[in-house]
């Protein structure tokens, strides 16, 4: 009988004896690409997959798990869905991952049929499909060809892997520069009983545990990696997959850039731009996520743009339609802070200014003399268009977080309900700074 978990955190205690749990022998199998560069990119079926290298659980097929939305946490025999975070284990003979999934979760997302981020691997020969096709055939040119350049706040480009590393001194992740703090961070490790790979090796390989799963990244580098098996050395499958990391090089030597991949030959990179081409991003138009973001009245021209800048920025889309909903808002309020007209024909102000002022100096000798009342209404709705915009920004400012200046406010207090710090400034509060109210709950509002 199957039981199961809501969180992870509520499995942190469920440890075994190795000697007790049945011995993973090195399947014959290429492990092909493990790498990755953001969790999320557990949304494709085919990197699900790829993390049950060591499933020992001979009567539940893997691809069934993987299939259903979920990943192996490498510990005992529990996976995790991707989408409602609900922890399923203890499988018997016989169990279904479909059956177990919705006996335990009705309410995920994923099994009620509600729009996800979900790419599986069997695509339908539709648009649909063709859109599947291209988030799986991105995302593996981008873990293969690419790397992130890390920048406070946060990731935001990427550059050719095989690109000389110029910026060798930036860590992209200085917090964990020191083995001690690399190693306060596999406190939860799940495979430390059965030592597949030891945590002193993975340290000293310059790699820290993410919190999920077997995935560990770089602090140097930032790059990631999973999939761990009995036998395998952190040190030379970080040089394999990451030969221009600065740190591997000094551990290993410019030896490394020769690629000595063995059993672990990753499959050809695809030849193609970082970039989205015009057609591609069109083409998001009929995921299931952009479906329902039309289909509730969204612009298809701010649906594209949003989900274009998300997956050439991480390589994946988001997960839920809640997040593609915030994804879009937070777009189209990019674009009006940047002067665009949403509805119109995406003319910035400035460029508004200028022709209204060429209109005004040149309407004596370049219009007839009938055409000046013409000139008089443009000159009224111009004006009206620099008062509505001026009321706009004011109400835009509103929205901006009172304590840093620069992010949107995004946290209710409760009972209070004020809304005006950011979920930065916010997360270390006890009271309200605006009434002194002792917060006793948040609330993440969607702002459209």
């Amino acid at each position: 009988m199957c039981c199961h978990h809501q969180h992870q955190a509520e499995m942190n205690d469920v440890r075994m004896d190795a000697t007790s749990w049945p011995t993973q022998k090195r399947l014959p199998e290429l492990r092909r690409e493990r790498r990755f560069h953001c969790h999320s990119a557990f949304l494709l079926e085919s990197v699900r997959r790829q993390t049950f290298a060591n499933w020992t659980v001979a009567y539940v097929d893997p691809d069934q798990l993987a299939r259903n939305g979920f990943f192996y946490l490498q510990t005992r025999d529990h996976v995790q869905c991707i989408f409602c975070k609900g922890i399923v284990g203890y499988w018997d003979p016989g169990d279904q991952p479909d059956i177990e999934h919705r006996k335990h979760f009705p309410n995920c997302p994923f099994i009620t049929g509600v729009a996800t981020g979900n790419v599986p691997l069997s695509h339908p020969a539709d648009d649909t499909g063709r859109v599947y096709r291209l988030l799986d055939e991105y995302h593996a040119f981008r873990v293969t060809s690419t790397r992130p350049i890390v920048r406070a706040p946060k990731a935001a480009a990427y550059e050719r892997d095989d690109a000389q590393q110029g910026d060798a001194g930036l860590l992209a992740y200085p917090q964990f520069n020191t083995d001690a703090a690399r190693r306060q961070t596999f406190k939860r490790w799940p495979n430390e009983e059965s030592a597949t790979v030891t945590i002193d090796a993975l340290v000293a390989a310059g790699l820290f545990y993410s919190g999920i799963s077997d995935w560990v990244q770089c602090f140097h580098c930032g790059g990631g990696l999973f999939s761990w098996r009995q036998g395998d050395d952190p040190i030379a499958d970080h040089a394999r997959y990451y030969p221009s990391c600065p740190y591997i090089r000094i551990k290993k030597g410019e030896e490394t850039a020769s690629r000595p991949w063995d059993d672990n030959i990753p499959p050809p990179a695809l030849i193609r731009p970082i970039g989205l081409s015009d057609e591609e991003a069109k083409l998001l138009l009929a995921h299931p996520l952009a479906k329902r973001l039309v289909s509730m009245g969204l612009s298809a021209k701010s649906v594209t743009g949003a989900l274009r800048q998300l997956l050439q920025a991480r390589g994946t889309l988001c997960g839920t339609v809640s997040e593609a909903l915030q994804l879009v808002f937070d777009f189209e309020e990019t674009q009006r802070r940047r002067g665009l007209v949403s509805d119109g024909g995406l003319v910035e102000d400035r460029e508004l200014t200028q022709v209204s002022s060429s209109v005004v100096e040149n309407s004596s000798r370049q219009l007839p003399q009938e055409a000046a009342p013409d000139v008089a209404r443009y000159q009224v709705l111009l004006q009206e268009v620099v008062e509505l915009r001026k009321r706009v920004e004011d109400e835009e400012s509103r929205l901006v977080c009172r304590v840093c200046k620069l992010r949107r406010v995004a946290v209710v207090f409760q009972p209070c309900s004020h809304l005006h710090l950011c979920a930065t400034c916010a997360r270390p509060l006890d009271t309200c700074p605006t009434c002194s109210t002792v917060i006793r709950g948040t609330l993440r509002p969607i702002i459209g």
